[in-house]
């Protein structure tokens, strides 16, 4: 019938649309912990830190210090608006 056509029903939902209605219903939940889904399953997700490990010799800009290949350090790892034609370039904070 052409009402079961122009309505729309037939499509299928995009999982955007479905994410969207299962996180508003979550959001409606007040006084419980996050879940972790919401907060996110490894360090990166929650507090923007990784575990890095140093590919190539570098100096410290703050107190001039040699830094060897292979040191690893606890780094916050954030995004720059730059890309290298089409992958994002990442920017890491250690702390000497």
């Amino acid at each position: 019938p052409p009402e079961y056509f122009e309505s729309g029903a037939y499509r299928k939902q995009s999982k955007n649309a479905f994410a969207a209605q299962r996180e508003s219903a979550n959001n409606n939940k007040s006084n419980q912990k996050p879940t972790k889904r919401q907060r996110g399953h490894n360090q990166w997700l929650q507090n923007g830190v990784v575990r890095f490990e140093l590919p190539f010799k570098v100096v410290c800009l703050g107190c001039q210090q040699s830094i060897g290949a292979g040191t690893r350090y606890n780094a916050k790892k954030s995004t720059t608006d730059e890309t290298y034609f089409s992958s994002k370039i990442y920017e890491f904070q250690l702390a000497c």
